[in-house]
């Protein structure tokens, strides 16, 4: 797998490509770049992280001919980076969206199900493969235990099943299923970019596994000089707050 980067000044997007193997499969550069790409778009000032694919398929998790060639010691190195990768997703400061287009199968699964949002094509499937090739997806288990539980987890991994996105929606691993996912992307990121950039990155750190002191936060929040003129503006003449963002042709 190879990533390629867009550094917009309010979208970072990430668009995921075939390796050398023909397939958007998890090898160690892949996940290397990926890894790499999410660290520094987490830490530019953008409003939103969006994931996708350029080929077919989404991601078909781990390169499994490419990991028996590869060294334990580095696998597990690249294991340990991508388990990383997952956890940054899920509570970095900044809004994160999978725009699923295809299939996608365990390690992909997991990169889809720690993004803040999932965006799935009518086409999109989901599938967790790994005991029929003797493994366990256990690296995935937390981004798809906070999305769906342990009960479909299982479900999932004993039978190997394809779920579709019309399928997985209800479950919450899914939250668009759409004919048309540019269009549904755009619609959330025209609601999403009028949050306030403070308050998002506040909301995934107090909604994260450790997440706690909700009382002490809206307190807070509404002690902050900003946020009290931009209150004040909104509701005495309908003045948007100064943190409200379009993009370039959305007008």
């Amino acid at each position: 797998m190879r990533v390629r980067c867009e550094e917009g000044e309010l979208i970072r997007r990430l668009f995921l490509r075939t390796g050398p193997g023909g397939h958007v499969a998890l090898d160690t550069d892949g996940i290397a770049a990926l890894a790499e790409a999410v660290e520094r778009a987490v830490t530019f000032p953008a409003r939103a992280l969006v994931i996708a694919s350029e080929g077919p398929e989404f991601c078909a998790g781990m390169d499994l001919a490419a990991a028996l060639k590869t060294p334990p010691a580095q696998m597990r190195a690249a294991m340990e980076r991508f388990a990383g990768c997952l956890e940054l997703l899920a509570s970095a400061p900044v809004v994160t969206i999978a725009v699923v287009g295809g299939p996608a199968s365990g390690g992909g699964v997991g990169l889809a199900a720690a993004c803040d949002l999932v965006v799935a094509a009518k086409t999109a499937t989901f599938a967790l493969p790994e005991l029929r090739y003797g493994l366990v997806p256990a690296v995935i288990l937390p981004a798809l235990e906070a999305r769906i539980g342990a009960r479909r987890i299982r479900r999932l991994a004993l039978t190997g099943e394809l779920v579709s996105a019309a399928q997985a929606e209800p479950w919450g691993l899914v939250d668009v299923v759409t004919d048309d996912p540019d269009a549904a992307l755009r619609g959330l990121l025209r609601s999403l970019l009028r949050a306030r950039p403070q308050a998002v990155a506040t909301l995934k750190r107090i909604t994260g596994p450790a997440g706690q002191g909700g009382v002490a936060q809206t307190a807070a929040d509404l002690e902050d000089p900003e946020l009290r003129a931009a209150l004040a503006a909104l509701l005495a003449d309908g003045q948007a707050p100064p943190w409200f963002a379009r993009l370039k042709g959305q007008e």
